[in-house]
């Protein structure tokens, strides 16, 4: 079941997901953007570097936590409805 709780999310969910499409994702978006752009005014190239693979870092340990928490999700409903009988076996 594993592989394909891991195919629905790399085949669906993950593209669904990553769009952006509420007022609140716009506007969180726009203040990150305007963030990151004050503090790379302030920030030589070094700095700029430094800064941008410590934010990559953090959107990769998100997108991991993203999907072990969509899998982890997946499987505990599985689990629900089979213990619950919805689910013939």
């Amino acid at each position: 079941m594993s592989e394909t709780i891991k195919k629905l999310w790399r085949e669906y969910f993950l593209d669904q997901c990553a769009v952006i499409d509420s007022d609140e994702e716009r506007a969180l978006t726009r203040a990150a953007a305007d963030l990151h752009e004050k503090a790379n005014a302030l920030l030589n190239q070094e700095q700029q570097t430094a800064v941008d693979k410590f934010v990559d870092a953090l959107f990769d340990a998100d997108a991991l936590f993203a999907r072990k928490a969509f899998m982890k999700g997946c499987e505990f409903s599985f689990s629900l409805l089979s213990e619950t009988g919805v689910l013939k076996k």
